[in-house]
């Protein structure tokens, strides 16, 4: 008969936290809400300088969706910073808009200047939870709308 040996094997996770060193909690999330305040302002006026490409972007007539498309993207990259989500969400829908726009072959420049609008009302602005709400339905109504004329289309 043989003997039955065991092996314990001490998980790297359960090591790491008893080393000397680390953080607690509380200090983690107090060191990163330091660090994205300091980042906050370079990212409102990446976001700034995103708005302002994509108004002249349309204000072109004929413009490209594509390029459209990319600053609304980049825009959202830099929305980590900042407590509200609505921002990214409306870009987000643009990116949709253009993406079914592009799909059925087809522009909605209307649409385009709705989202727009929409970005500049929120972005730096004070709107409340409910305004942010409506407004952000009032582009999902555009987007779901567009989708519905283009597959009637189709």
């Amino acid at each position: 008969m043989s003997v039955v040996r065991k092996f314990h094997v001490t998980p790297r996770l359960a090591q790491l936290i008893k080393a000397p060193g680390g953080l607690y909690v509380p200090e983690a999330l107090k060191r990163g809400a330091a660090a994205m305040e300091e980042s906050r302002e370079t990212c409102l006026s990446e976001v700034d300088e995103a708005l302002a490409t994509m108004d002249a972007m349309a204000a072109t007539p004929g413009f490209d969706a594509e390029a459209m498309y990319e600053q609304s993207a980049r825009l959202i990259s830099f929305c980590g910073a900042f407590d509200n989500d609505s921002l990214a969400t409306a870009a987000r829908s643009l990116c949709e808009l253009l993406d079914r726009a592009g799909e059925a072959g087809r522009r909605d420049d209307r649409g385009v200047q709705v989202h727009l609008a929409s970005l500049r009302l929120l972005h730096r602005t004070e709107a409340d939870e409910a305004t942010r709400k409506v407004i952000l339905k009032g582009l999902a109504q555009v987007v779901d709308r567009y989708g519905r004329d283009a597959k009637a289309e189709g």
